[in-house]
């Protein structure tokens, strides 16, 4: 039997982000790389007019996520530690037309990228007319350790695609989020928490030239606000436009050209306002059904609007310029196991006042494991490397995180995973570095 990834809660983001692993709301709950499935696809027992009672699956999907977590070190700090049991309930619902079994998107809002994303979406493919899909979620969070860290994480998100005959397609993506960024130094009471809210929306024409020759433009607005006035140095505005070409080398092979700009803007600190430039060239790979690959490589030119804050930084020694790749990588190498791998480097936004920005690199490795026809095992490796772009001191950053899992599937619509979790920071500055352990147990279910 076929076993898709479910979601893990709080484990899709690396440290050093403005939204990260442990308090990320991003439900479906915990979606990990490449999975766009919330209960596995096939089960030994059902066929696909047992799901919804339509073939295909069904237009009204919802789901709920039960969970329990304990930690060891609520807040990530180096010393004084505080034990906390997590209990989350998330409920929520999505629609999709036509009638799908999985979500047809997956977005991971990134508050420190800029753009508000790490690494750009995959492209939807849709043969159809019309293709529609809406989610709406919940994720209520009761803390044991203080009643006053008690809060909730919501998300909406859509897509719209329409297609016409003449290979021209538009379509229209949005997420908003309210959340709030993970516990750390510095964040260790409900008062000093921040909380925010985030928006990201993205249009797009894509044109098919020819049998070989395809071309997209794009335009994407993020939108960050924080709650507090203290965190308001954060909020800011993202416009960008990006254009596309693309060769379609053979069926399974494409190669492109991409031209990105975007355009930030702070509330408050502007200061910080800066204009950036990317430079790509790239390739899809899609082998067959069991191998993927996407790559692409560049470089990103950063300018801040303020000269000031440009000579300060050269005459610092930080980048104003990088190197920008992107990675996605996905192998199934038999019927029972397969590997994820991701990767991405580029400059990004600061989640801290005396940084103006950090260089950061991050990678995914997820390895899954068919055990029996419902028992299902995945091991889980993150690492990340920010480098903050300090005036007065350097900081550099090193967190690598390992999750194992068990999944065990009851029915087609009821699975449960047990984890553990270890994550660990090391810095140059030793205020910063933490190790915290945590064990989860979550229900899962979804039709």
């Amino acid at each position: 039997m076929k076993y898709l990834s479910f979601f893990f809660c709080a484990t899709l983001l690396l440290a050093g982000t403005a939204v990260t692993a442990q308090n990320l709301p991003d439900m479906p709950m915990g979606q990990g790389p490449g999975s766009t499935s919330l209960l596995p696809e096939d089960d030994i027992n059902a066929s696909d007019d047992d799901l919804f009672g339509t073939p295909g699956g069904g237009y009204i999907h919802p789901f709920i996520r039960i969970g329990g977590e304990y930690t060891d070190n609520l807040f990530n700090v180096d010393t004084d530690h505080t034990s906390n049991f997590l209990t989350t309930i998330s409920p929520g619902i999505w629609l999709s037309v036509p009638r799908r079994k999985e979500i047809p998107l997956h977005i991971a809002p990134n508050n420190t990228s800029a753009g508000g994303l790490q690494t750009g979406l995959a492209e939807y493919e849709a043969f159809d007319r019309i293709n529609a899909y809406l989610l709406g979620g919940l994720n209520y969070k009761f803390y044991s350790d203080d009643s006053d860290l008690n809060d909730y994480d919501a998300i909406i998100e859509g897509l719209f695609k329409y297609n016409l005959k003449n290979g021209l397609s538009f379509e229209v993506i949005d997420r908003f989020t309210r959340s709030q960024d993970r516990f750390d130094i510095g964040n260790a009471t409900a008062e000093e928490s921040r909380q925010f809210y985030s928006n990201i929306a993205i249009a797009d024409i894509d044109w098919l030239l020819t049998e070989k020759f395809r071309a997209k433009l794009e335009y994407s607005n993020f939108f960050l606000d924080y709650d507090d006035d203290v965190d308001n140095f954060l909020n800011r505005d993202d416009n960008s436009i990006s254009l596309y070409g693309f060769y379609n080398y053979s069926i399974k092979t494409s190669l492109f050209l991409q031209y990105q700009y975007i355009d930030i803007s702070y509330d408050t600190a502007t200061l910080k306002d800066n204009e950036q430039n990317y430079f790509y060239g790239g390739i899809n790979w899609v082998s067959s059904a069991k191998t993927s690959f996407h790559f692409k490589a560049g470089y990103q030119d950063k300018k801040y609007k303020n000269s000031t804050v440009n000579d300060a930084i050269e005459a610092s020694d930080n980048d104003s310029d990088a190197l920008a790749l992107e990675l996605s990588f996905q192998y199934k190498i038999t019927d029972k196991t397969g590997i994820t791998l991701t990767g991405s480097h580029k400059l990004e936004e600061s989640d801290t006042f005396n940084a103006f920005d950090k260089k950061v690199l991050a990678g995914t490795l997820r390895y899954e494991q068919e055990l029996t026809e419902r028992l299902q095992g995945i091991i889980d490796f993150r690492y990340e490397n920010a480098d903050y772009g300090t005036i007065v001191d350097k900081r550099d950053d090193n967190r690598y995180e390992v999750r194992p899992a068990l999944q065990y599937i009851f029915q087609d619509w009821l699975m449960a995973e047990l984890a553990y979790q270890f994550d660990t920071r090391h810095s140059s500055d030793d205020f910063f570095d933490y190790d915290t352990n945590t064990i989860s147990f979550t229900l899962n279910s979804a039709l």
